[in-house]
């Protein structure tokens, strides 16, 4: 008697960066064929599995690099063709459709109940007996949330009234309200992903020297990532390390003084570079201080404010970077804080009104109406067309390109992995961003002779060495003078 139906292993036909997907294939006398995916479970989450073509032979992996052993994948292979038959099989004693979803729904129904069951726990969602769940009683539920260290139910905790604070995170946030600036809030991000990828989730009253040491060797090794699935990785700069530890100093500062969860403060015994050996050192150099502040020259500047857009979200990019630049270089974070209300009228002109995040002072400044007045009428309300910082920036630098900023600049980069600094010549609409604002209120200002003290007052400046530090980013002064020396044709001595 002919089978009702075959299953084989088969490789996806077109490869991706991992390799060619693997698939079962059920073949049904009737003629019907579908391909169900392989797929692995880490840690409750869907891994689909892909090898190359040159380790495949047969249905069989032969070699290559996995999340686990190759010994391992070819169970896994089994056990998941295994698990299509007799998913097929009981489709057509229960009289079911035959299809791709109906399959692959049965072939995973225990992990994809495990999901559901984890899901309905962490949304607080008791599941017991005569619910089809896995407690017995709404107690025996309470006691495994509250005895579980999973950060996912750290929610759910708070919410029962079970949560006790006693990790670093679970102070962070009281230390950055009542403790610290918010600018200080940076390291956050860095300290989830290690936590979540390490499991080293230390507790407040452990923190340590130790903790710290393991910390910066894993984020200076792996480097960050915005994107959720973690991929794209950049390199962690020298300047960002040394914040990041800036900033943990302080928050061992406020578990010591201020909360007294610990009794000693070996925090501070960890260096990033060490004394006696270069080697074991996370920062293997010693960077150089306010590089790569960069900015257009006056007459790059007003081409690119009289430049005409046909792309109107272009244009929008150009007119905030040139409303940052002549409000007194705004940082980004005070730009985006503004409103019509943060502006005043009097007989002197228009002023504007506003707190910097930085430093926590009220600044009141005049504005430059000649560039702005244009721009002000031309965005009735240009304040709530503000796109998000990113598309800013990356609107900016298309609006550079498409003007033709195009002169090289010299950057140099400084990563903390590196031995020494690495120096790159770019174009300068591949490296603007909302930050050149700052610098090109000083630079321009330093570029037409006005004094130090009078630029310090339009950008709100209380150190004039920063002011210098900006004003190096033009070296006309010097071009000048050199353009003045001219050689003298002697008839005579």
């Amino acid at each position: 008697m002919a089978q009702i139906f075959k299953t084989s292993r088969w490789l996806r036909p077109y490869q991706s960066k991992n390799g060619q997907q693997v698939f079962i294939r059920v073949r049904m006398r009737t003629g019907f064929e579908t391909n169900i995916p392989v797929y692995d479970y880490i840690k409750h989450e869907k891994l689909p599995i892909s090898v190359k073509k040159e380790f495949w032979n047969k249905g069989y992996v032969t070699g290559g690099n996995y999340h686990i052993s190759v010994r391992e994948i070819n169970n896994l292979l089994t056990k998941v063709e295994r698990d299509v038959r007799d998913s097929v099989n009981e489709l057509l004693e229960k009289n079911i459709q035959i299809n791709q979803e109906n399959i692959t729904k049965l072939t995973y129904i225990n992990e994809i109940n495990t999901l559901e069951q984890e899901r309905k726990i962490a949304n607080g969602e008791i599941i017991v007996d005569e619910q089809g769940g896995a407690f017995a009683s709404q107690v025996e539920f309470e006691e495994y949330i509250e005895t579980s260290e999973d950060p996912k139910f750290n929610g759910l905790k708070k919410s029962m009234g079970l949560y006790k604070r006693e990790y670093l995170l679970d102070f962070w946030d009281d230390f950055i309200r009542d403790f610290a600036p918010d600018s200080y809030n940076t390291p956050r991000h860095a300290m989830d992903e290690y936590i979540r990828n390490t499991e080293d989730n230390c507790k407040a009253n452990e923190f340590s020297s130790m903790w710290l040491q393991h910390f910066f060797e894993y984020i200076a090794r792996e480097g960050y990532s915005f994107r959720k699935d973690g991929k794209n990785r950049k390199r962690y700069t020298v300047t960002t390390i040394a914040k990041y530890h800036k900033h943990l100093r302080h928050f061992g500062d406020y578990l010591f003084s201020e909360l007294k969860l610990i009794d000693n403060q070996d925090y501070k015994r960890f260096s990033l570079k060490k004394k006696k050996s270069k080697k074991m050192s996370l920062i293997k150099y010693k960077p150089t201080s306010f590089i790569n502040t960069h900015a257009l020259f006056k007459r790059e500047f007003d081409w690119f404010y009289g430049f005409k857009f046909e792309d109107k979200q272009l244009e929008l990019a150009r007119d905030m970077f040139v409303m940052q630049v002549w409000l007194g270089g705004l940082r980004q974070v005070d730009f985006y804080k503004l409103s019509k209300q943060n502006f005043n009228r009097d007989s002197n002109g228009v002023k504007i009104w506003f707190k910097q995040q930085k430093t926590d002072d009220v600044v009141q400044n005049t504005i430059n109406q000649n560039y702005l007045d244009p721009i002000m009428e031309k965005y009735p309300n240009i304040f709530k067309e503000f796109p998000k910082v990113h598309i800013y920036n990356k609107l900016l630098k298309k609006a550079a390109e498409v003007a033709g900023l195009k002169r090289p600049l010299m950057f140099t980069f400084e990563y903390v992995d590196a031995n020494e600094a690495k120096e790159e010549w770019i174009e300068i609409y591949k490296m603007i961003s909302n930050n050149w604002a700052r610098n090109c209120a000083v630079s321009i200002l330093t570029e037409l002779g006005y004094h130090d003290d009078r630029i310090a007052k339009f950008t709100g400046h209380k150190d004039l060495d920063m002011i210098n530090h900006y004003k190096s980013v033009h070296k006309k002064e010097i071009k000048a003078m050199m353009d003045e020396v001219k050689p003298e044709i002697v008839t005579e001595l």
